[in-house]
């Protein structure tokens, strides 16, 4: 709409240009607790390391036979399974898959290939690692903060070939 002949504009009236936002500033993290890269995240007891979608792993070892040591708790073994499992899946930023839970199998000696003799040690391992574990779940915490990361990146196979030369990939 054009100005009316009978009204004098001020210099206020006239239209003024937006102030725009300055350029943003160069950031890099400096707070406390911030993490520079992959490298930094802390591993251990009360840090552990979170993965997508780790309930899944309950589904994956619900869906596998295995038998369980006389005196153990099937509810306590697949938890303890799918913990392990999820480990090794957050380990590598992904959700547990089926290969996850093959090599929670082989390290709590629950795999079919592993001998009969470390089968037996480990069924009263678990009793011991994972009796109660829903009511403790620090015992679980503990537990899978006590595998090394090394054990948790091997695949089944591999685990599976260590196991069978007698060697304990366990040190808790």
């Amino acid at each position: 709409m054009g100005q009316q002949p009978n009204i004098e504009l001020e210099i206020a009236d006239l239209p003024r240009p937006s102030p725009k936002p300055d350029p943003a500033r160069a950031w890099v993290p400096g707070r406390p607790g911030e993490l520079g890269g992959p490298e930094d995240a802390q591993f251990g007891a009360g840090f552990g390391t979170t993965g997508p979608d780790s309930g899944y792993a309950l589904t994956l070892v619900k869906a596998r036979e295995f038998e369980p040591a006389d005196g153990e708790h099937r509810s306590n073994t697949d938890v303890a399974l799918a913990a392990v499992a999820s480990a090794r899946a957050a380990l590598f930023g992904r959700a547990p898959i089926g290969k996850d839970v093959d090599l929670a199998l082989v390290l709590l000696g629950l795999d079919a290939a592993t001998p009969e003799e470390m089968r037996r040690d480990m069924g009263e391992s678990r009793k011991r690692w994972f009796a109660a574990v829903s009511h403790h779940p620090g015992r679980l915490h503990g537990f899978i903060a006590s595998l090394e990361r090394e054990v948790l990146r091997l695949t089944a196979e591999e685990a599976r070939a260590r196991v069978s030369r007698g060697e304990t990939l366990i040190n808790h």
